[in-house]
């Protein structure tokens, strides 16, 4: 239950949830590919995935840390099953053929990615969701582009910390692994700045449409609890106060 309303009640939280682990699964599937802008590299993963972080702050702001907490786990899960299947085909009958042996020259360490999603993506996830929830109290709802950008800019430099030391370091030398992850997190902040219009836009449809701004308010921010309802006697949905 969020804000007195079943899940089920949300029509957007599930389409929130498909894009999100819809993108961190391409996100995947990109990140051995490098783009070079002179002398810097750039992840082709780190190229959309701000669109991720930009999904997560909606979420949480909208639905509250618990919603948006639960779209980890799910991506968590849904990430683990692709990289197993992908990785175990990558490993069966490598010498069958000329596709076979790029498939293995490609994906046979792509478990490394699967260590990583583990580590990155809850420390991440939750970093984001922790700060975007409780500056949503401490700035009584305002200044939406504060929690927006201060969280995808820490959010994210957890994520390059953890998951690309782990998932790139058999593929890149250190020397391109720092260029690597200095050069991915300050494309991330101007794409943060750069989404932020639509950020804006996104969260007043989707409230307007789902008639919720919820606000944790005495709520455990314990990663491990997400999957529990919260106390039903504290009314945190403000959109009618808002709106008034």
């Amino acid at each position: 239950m969020v804000g007195g309303r079943a899940v089920n009640e949300f029509r957007l939280y599930g389409l929130i949830v498909g894009l999100t682990v819809t993108i961190m699964i391409i996100c995947d599937s990109l990140v051995y590919k490098t783009v070079d802008i002179y002398s810097l590299k750039i992840t082709a993963s780190g190229i959309v995935f701000s669109l991720c972080y930009l999904l997560s702050t909606i979420s949480t702001e909208v639905y509250g840390y618990k919603l948006g907490g639960r779209t980890v786990w799910i991506i968590v899960i849904c990430q683990t099953l692709f990289v197993l299947i992908l990785n175990g085909f990558a490993l069966v009958q490598p010498d069958n053929n000329a596709i076979s042996k790029q498939y293995y020259q490609l994906f046979h360490e792509f478990w490394r990615v699967m260590v990583g999603t583990w580590i990155s993506v809850p420390a991440s996830y939750f970093c984001n969701g922790f700060i975007v929830s409780r500056l949503k109290i401490f700035f009584a709802g305002r200044f939406f582009f504060v929690r927006y950008l201060l969280a995808s800019m820490l959010a994210q430099a957890v994520l390059l910390l953890t998951a690309y030391p782990i998932s790139l370091s058999s593929k890149y030398s250190g020397h391109e692994l720092v260029n690597i992850i200095a050069t991915t997190w300050s494309y991330k902040v101007v794409m943060s700045v750069l989404l932020l219009p639509l950020g804006y836009y996104l969260v007043s449809v989707i409230k307007k449409i789902e008639r919720t701004d919820y606000f944790d308010w005495e709520v455990s921010y314990n990663p491990l609890t997400v999957f529990r309802d919260n106390n039903g006697d504290i009314e945190r949905n403000r959109f009618e106060s808002a709106k008034a």
